[in-house]
């Protein structure tokens, strides 16, 4: 028994002295995240510019659409599912300008990868947006982009 008790307590000892101090645990820095939002959005805003440059150069949505992975897996899954509803808004949705999806594109993933919550679909907001594009025309511009991105932020809250 009294070889039990020395074993254990070697044993315990032997671990606490050659045990790590944890590292201390720390929020990521939020540049880091905004940094990794960027990188995963990129694509899918890019997909954005696509699917209106395709649709302008005469492209039928079926066409578009067979251009996509079949069986995207992890996080591919996401940006393919992206990039296929930003195909549909190109071509279901012609009024809204390639600059105006292209903004929507950009605050609705940067919301789902920061704020985890999920933008409503285009369609759902496509009176607003043409709001945007009556107010700041339909080109590019900051005005149009932060008229938009207000759009979705509100519709997200």
């Amino acid at each position: 028994m009294k070889n039990v008790s020395c074993f254990i307590f070697a044993t315990v000892f032997s671990i606490a002295a050659h045990a790590q101090t944890p590292e201390p645990w720390s929020i990521p820095d939020p540049m880091a995240l905004i940094e990794a939002s960027n990188t995963l959005c990129a694509a899918q805003v890019k997909s954005a510019l696509a699917a209106g440059e395709l649709r302008q150069q005469g492209r039928s949505k079926a066409e578009v659409l067979a251009l996509l992975p079949d069986s995207p897996k992890g996080m591919t899954l996401r940006v393919v599912s992206a990039m296929r509803e930003n195909v549909e808004d190109a071509f279901d949705l012609p009024e809204l300008s390639t600059q105006s999806q292209f903004a929507y594109r950009a605050e609705a993933c940067f919301g789902e990868t920061l704020g985890g919550k999920r933008a409503p679909r285009l369609a759902s907001l496509r009176p607003q947006v043409e709001k945007c594009q009556q107010l700041h025309g339909s080109e590019k511009s900051d005005a149009l982009f932060k008229c938009v991105e207000a759009v979705v932020r509100s519709a997200r809250q």
